[in-house]
């Protein structure tokens, strides 16, 4: 029983000494090790178990983004959808978001059905647009290349005609500066 009663003192000992703050001290190229801060340089160093706390990372879920029907609901829907919506990255209970579903079901359900709609309607309407806008994108585009190829045609045709000017008779020649006014009209003013 005795040795017992010793073992347990020497451990309490040894333990308590070895997790006292012990500091390495460098002095004239010696280190040596003290219970007590160095002039200079010190080190703090602990022997034995290190000490570590758990650390706690509550994951916290994000916030998802409202949906795009929220903004045609009335304020007292749309606020029972934010609380909906928010409510678990605030730490609300679950039993209390059930409740918040089952209030915006009674209250709110022919009214989502509506902004629901509604808010398809925007999104059909936003795709008509941009397909309207490729269309008369492409349109311009064919329109451009047809203009540029008449008057590569015109130029391809004035510039034969130049070369052969001197053997023109009279109405030819004045086909010719009519080709030239329009050419420069489509052609060259744009």
């Amino acid at each position: 029983m005795r040795l017992q009663i010793i073992i347990c003192v020497l451990l309490g000992i040894a333990s308590a000494t070895a997790s006292a703050q012990n500091y390495r001290c460098s002095s004239g190229g010696r280190t040596y090790f003290s219970d007590r801060p160095c002039n200079g340089e010190t080190k703090l160093q602990t022997y034995g178990p290190v000490t570590t706390y758990p650390q706690y990372s509550k994951s916290v879920p994000g916030v998802p983004k409202a949906q795009d029907h929220v903004k045609y609901l009335s304020s007292g829907c749309a606020s029972i959808s934010e609380a909906i919506r928010t409510g678990p990255a605030r730490g609300v209970r679950g039993d209390v978001i059930q409740g918040l579903y089952a209030e915006y079901r009674q209250k709110c359900s022919l009214e989502d059905q509506d902004a629901r709609a509604r808010a398809q309607q925007d999104v059909d309407a936003q795709r008509q647009t941009q397909i309207a806008q490729r269309v008369s994108g492409a349109a311009d585009k064919q329109t451009a290349k047809e203009r540029a190829d008449r008057c590569n045609g015109m130029r391809d045709v004035i510039s034969l005609k130049r070369k052969r000017e001197p053997e023109l008779n009279v109405k030819e020649v004045e086909a010719l500066r009519s080709l030239e006014k329009t050419y420069n009209a489509i052609c060259v003013a744009r």
